[in-house]
């Protein structure tokens, strides 16, 4: 009887952790979601870094990188924002304005890491 206690507890228990990670407590940074938005959003900020070192006479990827950033980084944070309130959508709506707004800036799109930094506050809130 004993053992059948521990059975019973155990997926409770697994059902609880489950739920405590899943809510982005701040400590999924290093998580499998974390590290694949980190290496996205890494790739995005070093290629426009790369693109503004070789060519800083003014020749920039026509914004194509800020589309794909937009679209891969919007859609995680609205798919990981679902169901919250109000503040926190505000909240996200306002830090993904302020990186978009960043990356479009023709020179400072190339500099800032904006993508990353977008990213490290989604997951540290």
């Amino acid at each position: 009887m004993a053992d059948d206690k521990k059975e019973t507890n155990e997926p409770s228990e697994q059902k609880a952790e489950t739920k405590t990670s899943q809510s982005g407590g701040g400590g999924n940074l290093t998580g499998p979601e974390g590290v694949l938005m980190f290496c996205v959003a890494g790739i995005l900020d070093g290629i426009g870094f790369i693109l503004f070192l070789l060519f800083w006479l003014g020749i920039d990827d026509y914004g194509i990188l800020d589309v794909l950033g937009m679209i891969i980084i919007g859609g995680w944070m609205f798919v990981r924002g679902g169901g919250a309130n109000k503040n926190i959508i505000k909240r996200g709506l306002r830090r993904f304005g302020f990186a978009a707004v960043v990356e479009l800036a023709p020179f400072l799109g190339g500099i800032a890491p904006s993508w990353t930094i977008l990213v490290w506050k989604e997951l540290k809130s």
